[in-house]
């Protein structure tokens, strides 16, 4: 078996690693940069002709992989639905299959269903194949066993990758402080010990002194923000991100608010919450929980949307008067693009949470944060990482105890070697022997 990193061993996203074993080839993740020439990639560079992104490096020189050229991939094999993991599905030959569980391939749907209102790349087709955690399946000559982790994606997923009496594991991108704490050591507990390669995400190697609390230790934080104090809250996160929404819903119903999420946000909740996971969503059984329709939302959700999803939120609705006169009870998610509706609810001021990565503060978003200062608003930084401390990516190593460790998803891949003797530093596009 032969590996081989196209991006990500001395860079954070865009992850893409090839791993070859007689005639079968396989990709891990197959993700859309979020740096470019050393600073954030712009959006608009995904609008761009693909012969200009291949140029840009956008696109890694990989035969076999796009649309234009022969298939030559037996599958790709994607962790999570960060587009950092998946976003060169767009440009992936259709024949290829796509494998990734149910609660990533939702979550790629919705994105792709609301592209128009967050101004994304057109939807593309998917030649989705899904997998269920803990059941192996076969790509090309490839055994995979995907183990559910704890990260700020829904559903995501490491894999532990079998062909030639070689073992590969990924851990994806994961963490030990989210909502779901077991799941690295479980994870740990249950895959192959002594395995000839561990490609391990690197990403806190970089920022070992930033605080990483816990999602119960933010969801305490909102209450005693909260607790003494009037006026509304308003809350600008990931609406994919759902152990941050849980944090925030767990935090208000404990206050004895109502929270209040964007019909963009309620889609996502149902969605997700269909597929049999007990998720708060807007329903007869949560109705602390309440739907708001900023423009352009009310119109998305009235001509893309099947009707029946367009009005299934209507018993949850909450309006710009009812936002008016209840904004003393209510926790509310929020973004830059509902300036205006904001501005039409008369809002006395409040506190303001950005529970985000200080990193996508653009200049659009801090027009948004002067805005509401202006207007009497408090604000509070309150967020954790998605990522794996330092200390769970040494839990990993000494639990798994591979042969060799390479570090991705990182900008410091030799400070792995810090904590292992077995850490082996790769370069972009050089394959190597498993």
């Amino acid at each position: 078996m032969k590996a081989l990193i196209h991006r990500g061993t001395h860079e954070i996203g865009g992850t893409l690693i090839e791993l070859t074993s007689g005639e079968s080839r396989i990709l891990l993740d197959a993700g859309f940069p979020l740096f470019l020439g050393g600073k954030a990639i712009d959006k608009d560079v995904a609008k761009k002709p693909p012969e200009e992104l291949l140029e840009l490096g956008v696109l890694p020189p990989i035969s076999g992989l796009y649309s234009w050229d022969v298939p030559g991939f037996d599958g790709i094999v994607i962790s999570h639905a960060h587009p950092d993991h998946y976003g060169l599905l767009k440009y992936v030959h259709p024949d290829i299959p796509v494998y990734l569980s149910a609660g990533t391939k939702t979550l790629i749907d919705v994105t792709q269903t609301f592209h128009e209102a967050f101004n994304i790349s057109d939807p593309y087709p998917i030649n989705a194949r899904l997998f269920e955690m803990y059941k192996p399946f076969s790509v090309g000559a490839f055994t995979v066993m995907p183990y559910l982790m704890d990260h700020s994606a829904f559903d995501a997923a490491a894999f532990e990758i079998s062909a030639e009496g070689k073992t590969v594991i990924y851990s994806g991108d994961f963490r030990g402080h989210g909502r779901k704490p077991r799941c690295l050591p479980s994870f740990i507990k249950q895959a192959t010990k002594h395995a000839d390669v561990l490609f391990t995400e690197g990403t806190m190697l970089s920022r070992s002194d930033e605080l990483t609390p816990s999602e119960e230790a933010l969801e305490n934080d909102i209450i005693n923000e909260l607790k003494d104090k009037t006026g509304i809250a308003l809350v600008q996160l990931s609406s994919q991100n759902i152990d941050r929404l849980v944090t925030f819903y767990k935090a208000t119903k404990k206050l004895d608010r109502t929270f209040a999420v964007d019909g963009y946000t309620a889609y996502v909740l149902h969605k997700l919450n269909s597929l049999g996971n007990r998720i708060p969503h807007p329903s007869s059984s949560c109705r602390d929980l309440a739907v708001f329709y900023p423009s352009p939302q009310g119109g998305i959700f009235g001509n893309q949307l099947d009707p029946k999803y367009a009005m299934m939120f209507h018993p949850y609705k909450i309006t710009k008067q009812q936002v008016e006169e209840r904004q003393n009870n209510l926790v509310m998610v929020v973004r830059p693009s509902v300036k205006s509706y904001l501005e039409r609810c008369n809002l006395s001021g409040g506190t303001y949470f950005y529970s985000l990565w200080k990193g996508y503060r653009d200049e659009k978003q801090l027009a948004f944060e002067n805005w509401l200062k202006e207007r009497g608003f408090h604000d509070v930084y309150l967020h954790t990482s998605g990522h794996a401390r330092v200390a769970d990516i040494k839990l990993l190593i000494d639990g798994l105890e591979p042969k060799k460790i390479v570090p991705i998803h990182t900008l410091t891949p030799d400070a792995l070697a810090g904590y292992s003797d077995k850490a082996v530093t790769k370069e972009d596009g050089v394959a190597f022997e498993v």
